[in-house]
């Protein structure tokens, strides 16, 4: 691989994501990288955000193997959401554009919506952190509905319509998932170190990372 190359693909890239433009996907596509590059995308975002999250656990004392398990139990469960938000955007989209678009195109449209999340570290700063946090999400939001609107073809409006029933559905499933990944982790702990600890729903919700509290007998 030429990293030069692929490292100056990577950063047009996210600046063009940050740009809104609808043919990010087809500049994409044209690249000798092609999909690795919103896979880059996701991985710095990633990267940024469970370096946020990891800062977010050490001043809440919270270390050692429950500190790598935080760190694992959220970014395995920020890939399953955006995994389930990218299938029922497929689904919606195709349907609504008339056009059978490649599950893969569709992914790279969500993945490279984590553009914003590059600066995901920044949820570390006092008083602002949780306020920077939403900022972000709702910026990544902007990028998927420019994304979209260009990867399948419709008006703004209807890519609009498409992003937001996307994320109401996420937000469902996560809102019907966070008990049982409650008791799940729960279970996960008390296995492992024989006390009893606690995920509050909240976390799970929020895609903070997931505080664990021990059970008083």
């Amino acid at each position: 691989m030429d990293l030069g190359t692929y490292f100056a693909g990577l950063f047009e890239l996210i600046t063009r994501a940050y740009r809104l433009d609808p043919a990010a996907l087809a500049w994409v596509r044209e690249h000798p990288y092609s999909i690795w590059l919103t896979v880059g995308v996701a991985l710095l975002a990633g990267i940024s955000v469970m370096f946020g999250h990891a800062v977010v656990l050490l001043l809440n004392r919270i270390t050692g193997w429950r500190f790598i398990l935080g760190l694992l139990l959220s970014a395995v469960w920020l890939v399953v959401l955006l995994g389930f938000e990218s299938v029922v955007l497929w689904g919606l989209g195709s349907w609504a554009g008339g056009t059978a678009v490649p599950y893969l195109t569709v992914l790279s449209g969500v993945l490279l919506s984590t553009a914003p999340q590059v600066w995901g570290f920044l949820v570390l700063m006092p008083y602002f952190g949780t306020a920077i946090g939403r900022v972000l999400s709702a910026w990544s939001a902007v990028v998927l509905w420019a994304v979209t609107a260009g990867t399948f073809n419709v008006s703004r409006g209807s890519a609009l319509a498409l992003v937001t029933l996307a994320w109401l559905a996420m937000h469902l499933v996560s809102t019907l998932c966070a008990p049982w990944i409650s008791r799940a982790t729960a279970s996960i702990l008390k296995r492992i170190s024989g006390r009893s600890y606690w995920v509050s729903g909240a976390d799970v919700l929020s895609g903070r990372p997931m505080l664990t509290e021990e059970v008083q007998a």
